[in-house]
């Protein structure tokens, strides 16, 4: 009998075609695994999950009870930087169903060693423009770690700084604008906010006294009192304050994210600051500026928590910024 085919031929084909297609599954997959991802790295954004969180952190808790700015809880976490510096990261829906995801970095300027350092571009006495992760490596000290930081002041587009500016006693603005405000650590320290308060009064704060200092906007909190606001542009914020007890509370606010995160109003940020119990807060510059970092001490790089409302979410080139240093 003539024979059709050959069973070892068959048997062959037939595992060559099983492997082609286990090949065309795993190649698919990783196609559509790298697209996700580099869609996430590109700041590719996905609305926030509603997830079952248990577990509400107490600076959430603080503003749940105090402020109408959440309309949703979605979740929060809170790790630590290193010693006397905390960060919680909230993602809630507003009352108007958008998400928005904010980051509260709590520092305790009673740990040892813990410091303030302003920061400029390049580290350099002229004005220029840098982003706040690369600020941070360039302005690190030796015997020190630039171990977080927040964007600062408003600047020109040369970067000069719209208000007072000092590094470690060294003055690069020795002015405040009128309406403007500034962040001050001082020489013994303490720290200060200072400029034209909300009565039209201005802080005695000795400039000769201030070694580092960031310029800042509006007043969200004055004397634990909230600032009187109009202004009801949604946008990405950043807002900087401090209590009694020395802890130092600095917001960034995410936003023009729609699926991600849309922002909020001064009006929304004075509100948490007050929440939080500042005793004087203002608000620092905002939109595609805000941004936030912290290092990582086992790597040695400095990596942005936030997601910067820009394209592909990258860092914006900045004036300056606020550095929390932890002397070696």
């Amino acid at each position: 009998m003539k024979r059709l085919f050959n069973l070892k031929n068959v048997k062959a084909e037939v595992m060559a075609f099983t492997f082609k297609c286990t090949l065309l599954v795993w190649a698919l997959t990783t196609v559509l695994y790298s697209c996700k991802k580099d869609k996430k790295e590109a700041g590719g954004t996905e609305e926030p999950e509603e997830v079952v969180d248990n577990v509400i952190e107490p600076l959430t808790k603080k503003i749940m009870d105090n402020t109408t700015v959440i309309g949703t809880f979605v979740s929060d976490e809170t790790g630590a930087v290193t010693a006397g510096i905390n960060i919680t990261r909230l993602a809630f829906l507003r009352k108007d169903k958008l998400p928005v995801r904010i980051f509260i970095m709590e520092v305790d300027m009673k740990t040892p060693k813990l410091e303030i350092q302003a920061l400029a571009p390049y580290n350099d006495y002229i004005n220029g423009l840098q982003q706040l992760s690369e600020m941070c490596r360039d302005n690190e000290l030796p015997g020190t770690n630039i171990v977080a930081a927040v964007n600062g002041d408003t600047f020109t587009s040369t970067g000069a700084p719209s208000s007072l500016f000092y590094i470690n006693n060294r003055v690069y603005l020795g002015t405040v604008a009128t309406g403007r405000t500034f962040f001050a650590a001082m020489n013994d320290g303490t720290i200060a906010i200072g400029g034209r308060d909300t009565k039209g009064v201005d802080r005695p704060v000795d400039k000769a006294l201030v070694k580092n200092a960031v310029g800042g906007n509006q007043w969200l909190v004055d004397n634990n009192v909230k600032a009187t606001l109009t202004d009801a542009t949604v946008s990405a914020r950043t807002a900087i304050g401090y209590n009694a007890n020395k802890v130092i509370y600095a917001v960034v606010v995410d936003g023009s994210q729609a699926a991600y995160s849309n922002g909020l109003t001064l009006v929304d940020l004075r509100d948490i600051m007050a929440a939080l119990g500042t005793k004087d807060a203002i608000n620092l510059d905002g939109a595609s500026s805000s941004t936030l970092v912290a290092k990582d001490l086992t790597r040695g790089k400095w990596n942005v928590l936030n997601k910067p409302a820009l394209a592909l979410n990258t860092e914006r080139l900045i004036g300056n910024g606020l550095g929390f240093i932890l002397k070696n």
